[in-house]
């Protein structure tokens, strides 16, 4: 899978949790930094959103949440995460 094909999944996954939150539309692209570009998206919803990416994506990262960096913990944008995540599917 490639990275363009993981940004897509993320963004629409994002995209379904901003109809369901009932929060006002935004563009949502791969350079947005979901945790602090998104009024819905908390750090919870981080974690509930990985665990829906590990199982759209058919892989298991080994993280709590994809949405920040694990040494820093600051936020990624989109385009970060899908990088990430395609070394490791790649892998």
């Amino acid at each position: 899978m490639t990275k363009t094909e993981i940004e897509q999944i993320i963004v629409d996954t994002l995209r379904e949790l901003q109809v369901a939150s009932g929060d006002m539309e935004c563009e949502i692209s791969p350079v947005v930094v979901p945790l602090s570009a998104l009024g819905f998206f908390d750090s919870l919803l981080a974690i509930e959103t990985t665990l829906v990416l590990e199982e759209r994506l058919g892989y298991s990262c080994g993280e709590d949440s994809i949405f920040k960096d694990k040494t820093t913990s600051q936020p990624l944008s989109i385009s970060d995460v899908a990088s990430r995540l395609a070394q490791k599917v790649a892998a």
